[in-house]
């Protein structure tokens, strides 16, 4: 079983404020950007959606081996438990759908670009595709769920 330390996760962050605050020097004008929190904000925010604070104070393992098959499971075929592996896997999706959501929103924002529109459509290709993914996992989970949009 592994678990997850509490001094690790805080000694990552410690050491990444230190690290910016290093390169940065004396210049902390990057701390009234937008950008900079709203990006800071997002990975907080996937990182929590995904489960991961769960995961961190349960102490769950990162995958399941299979001792007979030999084969690895990074999602969890039940409900009432998570693997670490299957809140990257989510966190990631959910990442990959605000792209997507984002791709579109942006695109009309300069009607004159011939590329708007590929950015649309690849923006909503992106939301329903991995939508969808996001759904079947959901779907391992909760063998009863009756919804599905591509897989």
């Amino acid at each position: 079983k592994a678990v997850v330390s509490t001094q690790s996760t805080g000694g990552v962050f410690l050491f990444a404020v230190s690290g910016t605050l290093l390169l940065k020097g004396n210049s902390l004008d990057f701390l009234y950007k937008w950008k900079y929190w709203a990006i800071t904000s997002m990975f907080i925010m996937f990182a929590m959606t995904s489960g991961q604070m769960w995961l961190h104070i349960r102490g769950a393992p990162f995958a399941h081996v299979d001792r007979a098959s030999g084969r690895t499971s990074f999602i969890h075929g039940g409900s009432n438990m998570m693997f670490v592996a299957e809140s990257y896997i989510v966190a990631v999706v959910n990442g990959i759908i605000c792209f997507g959501f984002i791709l579109m929103a942006d695109a009309p924002k300069d009607p004159n670009n011939p590329n708007s529109k590929y950015m649309a459509y690849g923006g909503l290709g992106l939301v329903v595709v991995f939508f969808s993914i996001l759904l079947a996992i959901f779907r391992l989970k909760h063998r009863a769920y009756p919804y599905s949009l591509l897989f």
